[in-house]
């Protein structure tokens, strides 16, 4: 009956797809679970992975839904890394038991890459916002000879989004922000970027990043990427009056809009997009924290969704094309396996070992599909 119900699902799905122009040409078989294969006692730790459970659509169908019953997909990212992996360099273990999977580059089966910068346009941000000026076009043009098909947005905020002149942040743009559009647009849209006001410490974090989740033209099956460039905390829905310290005595005093909370940014983001963060030290930012769970610190959501955390000299400038977001971009992978069950949590093991034999591992706890 399980197969008569899935044969009816596909042949629907291959009806709906063949009526809009999209025929499946690549349909694939999730391979059997290895047997006696065990965790490994013994391991490298010698580079990062990042992984996340990954909600996104591909633009291709990947998976044959006769052969697979219930898919999981990660998004997997090794920093730094470019290179090839084949599923041979690759050991997936969940609750202990070894996984058969599928490996493919997100590059090949992603339509492209759409990247929105939220851009921190206080007062304190003004020598970050030149550096932003003086390095998008480099960036921009890193990921255009890489060959990467990439859409770009820009978000400025304060405690406003987008900023607005008549508020505290004192400062606004024309257009108040920028929908994707080409790389080129882009950097000409940057030049108009300056330092406003701010009023007190924390700015709308939170609320730059829903306002572009919401209002950008995401394309169907691209790549999702904030990249925020920040010295300040967030506000939130609540931190008024002040019941949690915040570093430094910096609390917040003064009204902010739209109002979110980190959970309802994970809430909407977590398994669908990428958020780096690139934060200026001195205020709020150290480069020796560990601890992420301040309500107000969105790096927590880099950390949860794979993203990239670059801590920067508040006197320096950002240089875009050298953090490793195009590499970051390029050394994406997607990996495919069957889950015993969608209802209870798991554990997750992978180790990956590349071809100069140096090896990594990447452990999660507790993880829901």
């Amino acid at each position: 009956m399980k197969i008569v119900t899935r044969l009816i699902i596909i042949s629907v799905v291959i009806l709906i797809l063949a009526s809009c122009g999209i025929i499946p040409t690549l349909l694939l078989r999730i391979p059997l679970d290895p047997i006696g294969l065990k965790v490994p006692v013994a391991w490298g730790d010698a580079f990062e992975i990042f992984v996340t459970v990954d909600r996104l659509p591909v633009s291709i169908p990947i998976l044959n839904p006769v052969d697979t019953a219930m898919p999981v997909k990660l998004r997997m990212s090794i920093p730094g890394y470019s290179g090839e992996l084949n599923p041979d360099s690759l050991l997936l273990f969940e609750d202990g038991r070894a996984q058969g999977f599928v490996l493919l580059k997100e590059t090949e089966v992603r339509i492209g890459v759409d990247i929105v910068f939220l851009v921190d346009i206080t007062g304190s941000m003004g020598t970050e916002i030149q550096g932003v000026k003086d390095s998008m076009t480099d960036f921009l043009n890193d990921l255009a000879t890489a060959g990467i098909d990439v859409k770009v947005g820009i978000v400025p905020y304060g405690d406003y989004v987008p900023a607005d002149p008549t508020t505290s942040d004192n400062i606004g743009f024309t257009p108040s922000y920028l929908g994707l559009v080409s790389p080129t647009e882009a950097a000409s849209y940057t030049q108009q970027l300056a330092a406003g006001w701010g009023a007190d410490g924390p700015e709308n974090a939170y609320g730059a990043i829903m306002f572009a989740w919401n209002n950008m033209a995401w394309r169907p099956g691209s790549q999702r990427m904030f990249i925020m460039l920040t010295d300040a905390f967030s506000h939130y829905t609540g931190d008024q009056p002040v019941t949690i310290a915040w570093p430094n005595g910096y609390d917040p005093s003064n009204d902010f809009n739209p109002k979110y909370t980190k959970a309802d940014v994970l809430s909407a983001i977590l398994g669908y997009a990428t958020f780096h963060i690139i934060a200026s030290t001195g205020d709020y930012y150290y480069t020796t924290d560990t601890d992420f769970s301040h309500p107000g610190d969105p790096r927590e959501i880099a950390d949860l969704t794979g993203g990239l955390i670059i801590y920067q000299d508040p006197l320096g400038e950002p240089d875009l094309s050298s953090i490793g977001i195009t590499e970051y971009i390029l050394s994406s992978w997607l990996v495919f396996f069957e889950t015993r069950s969608y209802d209870d949590p798991h554990n997750l093991d992978l180790y990956i070992e590349l071809p100069d034999t140096s090896q990594g591992q990447k452990h999660l706890f507790g993880v829901t599909y």
